[in-house]
Formats: structure tokens, C-alpha cells, sequence
């Protein structure tokens, strides 16, 4: 897909988390812990959008800054991938879209030139769908923005590969932030127990009757299925910025539409898995491509970066679409890396500051 003509992008970020889960601690490393989970999204957009200078590490510590497997949150190298195309002379503007989790604290870095929260732990789905969503991302369409369109969510993974177990007939492993085996295990039992289910009541994937029950779908099936169901088919589609979470409801969407070209951009390590890697190509839209990055992180001289290259932080934020947006716009691999180290000094100094200071 060609990229338009402008000097404004708009990253919108849908948050959310699978808070109808109870478990949902024992099935993810992505929350802040029991009864947390669902504050993990908000302040990634807090980090993203004020900086690692400004943050507020309100829900418990991350020791020296880093996540607990050595790496670091994709958030922060999100954040130094927009402050690299600000200074570039790209206009970058900041939409969340808060499900069930709370909006983020206002704030604003100088790399921003707008920015803006709505829902929050109360929204209603639907009315946020309808009534923001898709009307924000429509007139970013017709307004020629370069339009990403990314997610943070705590336990989303579950529902995603239950739509694409459903959608596929395939047994696919459980995908998700983490790598625990006990946690997959639980997270497996879940994921049979939710299908059995829906069997027993529809043999086919229906998507409608999916979205009626929250046992089977989260707010982001919810929000992809219905933007793009109804997506007009005189307007560019937004950069999807993320991988298996929104695989299926995109996929879904489609079913029996008129597909124009538009793409998916994610990050390589999301495409290292051999059953991922044949499944998505195979199962996308006529007109949908998969787009990947090309940078490494292998010779970075930080270590929570090169962890990515071993498969241990794989996404999120919508890391992979500024990953190759980064790379279409400014080209030089070398400088990303270096927006990128920059970003995690400046993350790791401000906690480290944060940390003394609260002595």
C-alpha cells in the first residue's frame, strides 16, 4: 500500500483488558499482578506520550526500568520511534481508545502535536465503537493522515487464538506475552474449555454470535470486527499495526466484502514461528499484506534490546507498524537503532531517578 503524501501521522492505540477473566494474572505477564491487570495499558499511553521523564510508576516497581524477562517495554520504544519522526518534521498526533481500563493521565511531550484520551473503565463498547472509533479513523482517511492503528491489552492472546481456532479448525498454540509453562497450561485449559463451548452451541465461526457473549471476546475483537465491517470502500484502510491479536477479527470482518489494498505491519520476531508464519499469509483478505520490519537489534548496546532478537519480547504498542513505518519514511537502520537506545537510556535514567527519590 502506498503511503500518502502528508506531514501528519496519527497513532491510535485501542486499550483494553480481558477483566472478565478472573484468572487473568495466572494467564499473562503483561499485567501489573492480581487485581492490576487492567492498569498496564494506561500507562504504557503515559509513557508514550510524556515520556520517560514523566511517567507515573504508580502500580509497583519494574526494578531498574526493564521488564522482569531483561527486556524492556515496547511502549518506550514506540515512544523513541515517534520522537525520531518529530524530528524528522512529521506532525504526530496521539488517540487511546480506553476499554475497561482507566484513560490515562493528560499529558503531553514536545513530540506530540495532539494528543487525546477517551472511554475509560466504564465506557460502554459499542458507543465508543461507533461514536469515536470509527469516525476518528475515517475522517484521519479522508483528512490523507498516515493513520496506524495499534493495541495494548492484557489477556487478549486467549481470545485471539480462540477466534483462530475457531476460524481455522486448527489447533494452534496459545500465543501471548508469556512463556511460563504453567501459565500456558492454564492458559490452554481456558482455551479448550471456550471452545468446547462455542461448538456445542454453533459448529461454524460466526463472529455475530462470538461478539454477543464477553466469555468468547474481548473489547478489541469487538473493535475491529465492527470498524472494519463497515469501513467504506472509497477510504483507505489504517495501518494495522499487531499480529495475532488482531489476526481474526480482521479476517473476520472481511468475510464477503470487496477488499482494497491494505496492510499489516508487525514485527519479524512475530513471523518466527513456523505454524504463525504459514497461517497468516494464508488466511488474510485478497488485498492484505503482511509487512515486517528489517531492522535488528542484535548489535545494540543494550541488552533488554537484543533480548528481542531471541524471541523473549515479541510485540505490542504498536511497535512493529512504526517499526516499518520508521524504516519506509526515514530509511536509515542505523538511526532507528540509535532513536531507539536513546529512548531506553532516557527510560532507565528517569526510573533509576524516580527510584532514589523515593528513598
Amino acid at each position: 500500500m502506498k503511503l500518502p503524501v502528508t506531514s501528519t501521522i496519527v497513532f491510535n492505540i485501542i486499550n483494553c483488558a480481558a477483566t472478565q477473566l478472573p484468572q487473568l494474572h495466572e494467564l499473562s505477564d503483561a499485567g501489573a499482578g492480581k487485581g492490576m491487570m487492567q492498569l498496564t495499558p494506561p500507562r504504557d499511553s503515559e509513557l508514550m506520550t510524556q515520556g520517560s521523564d514523566a511517567a507515573v510508576y504508580r502500580y509497583g516497581s519494574f526494578n531498574s526500568g526493564l521488564l522482569t524477562n531483561g527486556g524492556i517495554s515496547p511502549a518506550v520504544l514506540t515512544l523513541g520511534l515517534m520522537r525520531l519522526l518529530h524530528q524528522h518534521g512529521y506532525h504526530i498526533e496521539f488517540r487511546s481508545y480506553n476499554f475497561g481500563t482507566q484513560k490515562p493521565n493528560d499529558g503531553c511531550g514536545d513530540w506530540l502535536s495532539h494528543c487525546q484520551h477517551f472511554g475509560g473503565e466504564k465506557a460502554n463498547v459499542s458507543e465508543l465503537v461507533e461514536n469515536q472509533l470509527v469516525p476518528d479513523l475515517q475522517k484521519q482517511a479522508r483528512q490523507g493522515h498516515i493513520s496506524i492503528l495499534a493495541e495494548c491489552g492484557v489477556g487478549g492472546t486467549t481470545f485471539a487464538t480462540l477466534w483462530l481456532r475457531l476460524l481455522t479448525g486448527l489447533k494452534l498454540s496459545p500465543a501471548g506475552s508469556t512463556k511460563v509453562e504453567t501459565k500456558l497450561t492454564r492458559k490452554e485449559l481456558l482455551i479448550a474449555e471456550l471452545e468446547k463451548e462455542y461448538r456445542s452451541q454453533f459448529w461454524s465461526f460466526e463472529p455475530e454470535k462470538l461478539l454477543t457473549n464477553n466469555r468468547y471476546h474481548d473489547p478489541l475483537q469487538f473493535a475491529l470486527y465492527r470498524t472494519f465491517q463497515s469501513w467504506p470502500t472509497c477510504l483507505p484502510r489504517p495501518i494495522v499495526a499487531g499480529g495475532m491479536m488482531m489476526m481474526a477479527p480482521l479476517v473476520a470482518s472481511q468475510i464477503n466484502k470487496i477488499s482494497l489494498p491494505a496492510y499489516i505491519a508487525t514485527t519479524r520476531w512475530v513471523m518466527a514461528d513456523a505454524t504463525i508464519s504459514k497461517l497468516i499469509p494464508a488466511i488474510l483478505p485478497p488485498g492484505y499484506q503482511v509487512k515486517l520490519h528489517r531492522s535488528s537489534y542484535a548489535k545494540s548496546r543494550h541488552a533488554c534490546l537484543r533480548v528481542f532478537e531471541e524471541g523473549l519480547v515479541v510485540e505490542g504498542c504498536g511497535l512493529g507498524g512504526m517499526m516499518v513505518l520508521a524504516e519506509q519514511l526515514i530509511g536509515s537502520q542505523d538511526k532507528i537503532l540509535e532513536a531507539l537506545e536513546n529512548a531506553v537510556d532516557l527510560h532507565i535514567q528517569a526510573h533509576t531517578r524516580e527510584q532514589y527519590e523515593a528513598v
